[in-house]
């Protein structure tokens, strides 16, 4: 009996303490942080989109902060899609004969995302981060410039009269979860001290984008996924 009443006092003056060490340990952290990510995936149009690219791999990179389970993200993207139409302004002669042809059998997109998350499940190494926001993106390519005319034998060839650069912008909304898994952690000096972690980051994603000005018009999503390395400081207080 003695013992068992000496050992529940003994629980009693260690459990104070042992909250004390926990809450401790939790107010090392100011709640702010900052990091990277960089990381490759690959995605699919969707809709009349999907009617004049191909799908393709997509590669990213950006910066990510932080404020307890608030999370920005501004990511850079660049991926090649191929075209499906070649003749995407549908510019031709009386005739029907295209006037205008895609130099290149691909463009070049480049993109610029910004999204505002929240942390909605944390436990253990993984989290989960729901993100929304917009997106900016550039398409370019090479574009010929038809002109028939008839050869020594008198028979009508196209032949290219000239070379023009081609940009066609979108803007659109994008939404995504970041599925983190935490691989790894140390304390490192940055920023006075703090607590570097790396993670491998799994997005699926969905962005909108539109080109109006193609005939016919193409509009839908690109829907993808992409595996990031992603390393965060957790800011400690001084």
């Amino acid at each position: 009996m003695k013992r068992t009443i000496l050992t529940l006092l003994l629980l009693l003056t260690l459990s104070p303490a042992m909250t004390l060490r926990a809450q401790d340990s939790e107010s090392l952290y100011t709640g702010w942080a900052a990091g990277l990510q960089l990381g490759v995936g690959g995605m699919i149009p969707t809709g009349s989109l999907g009617d004049a690219l191909k799908g393709c791999a997509v590669f990213t990179g950006g910066v990510t902060g932080e404020y307890n389970r608030l999370r920005l993200k501004v990511d850079a993207s660049y991926s090649q899609p191929s075209f499906k139409n070649e003749n995407p302004y549908d510019v031709r002669d009386e005739l029907g004969r295209n006037l205008q042809r895609n130099a290149t059998a691909s463009a070049t997109s480049l993109g610029v995302g910004i999204t505002l998350g929240y942390t909605v499940w944390r436990q253990g190494r993984v989290s989960v981060t729901p993100n929304a926001g917009v997106n900016f993106n550039r398409l370019s390519w090479d574009m010929n410039t038809i002109k028939w005319t008839a050869d020594d034998e008198g028979e009508v060839r196209p032949q290219i009269d000239d070379v023009t650069d081609v940009h066609e912008n979108s803007t659109g909304f994008t939404a995504s979860v970041d599925f983190d898994i935490l691989t790894g952690g140390k304390f490192v000096d940055v920023g006075g001290n703090s607590h570097y972690t790396s993670s491998v980051r799994v997005t699926p994603f969905i962005t909108h984008a539109g080109y109006s000005n193609w005939s016919p018009k193409a509009s839908g999503n690109w829907i993808g996924v992409t595996v990031s390395y992603a390393g965060l400081f957790r800011f400690l207080r001084r």
